[in-house]
């Protein structure tokens, strides 16, 4: 309950609030970063594409923002693009120990004092566990994508199973805060 009413008082900050971080390429700010990814540390960002990650941190978090300057089809998938995207972007190291959900739809900015006016719209999701060869959930995360006019926007996060830092609840808050520029 206490947990609700604060992302309440979130929503209803007024908008005059500065973000807290802006990517300009592609045209999305973000009202609320996870304490994990400060200070962010920017990879090279061009309009073409660019990476935002966090830095080391003790709770070994790992948090991901990926973009790329492309025109989907109008009839593109988009939760395949999501599942095929993250599936090439993470190390293929990573991948065969990934048990990955199927892709669901949530509705982003519902956080933002932005809302109204610079949703980012319905995005795809996807959450998953990192397996241990003996079969033991050794971390988890979550992915989801979003979509501008000119750019795909892919953003995840993985995190160790005894991390105190729940994935989906840090996600959730990242997206929900998140908003196009106009």
């Amino acid at each position: 309950m206490l947990f609700t009413l604060s992302l309440v008082a979130l929503a209803l900050v007024g908008s005059d609030v500065e973000p807290v971080y802006v990517l300009e390429y592609p045209g999305v700010a973000f009202g609320w970063l996870p304490e994990e990814m400060l200070p962010v540390e920017e990879g090279n960002l061009t309009e073409e594409a660019g990476v935002v990650t966090s830095p080391p941190n003790a709770h070994g978090s790992d948090f991901r923002i990926y973009y790329w300057e492309e025109e989907l089809e109008p009839n593109t998938r988009k939760d395949l693009w999501l599942s095929n995207r993250f599936r090439s972007t993470v190390s293929p190291d990573i991948l065969p120990s990934l048990l990955i959900s199927s892709p669901s739809w949530e509705e982003g900015s519902t956080l933002s004092p932005m809302w109204e006016t610079s949703s980012v719209g319905l995005i795809p999701v996807i959450d998953f566990n990192m397996i241990a060869p003996d079969g033991d959930i050794i971390g988890r995360g979550r992915a989801c994508a979003v979509f501008t006019d000119n750019h795909s926007i892919l953003i995840y996060s993985m995190i160790p199973y005894e991390s105190p830092t729940e994935a989906a609840e840090a996600m959730n808050m990242l997206v929900g805060n998140m908003y196009l520029l106009l």
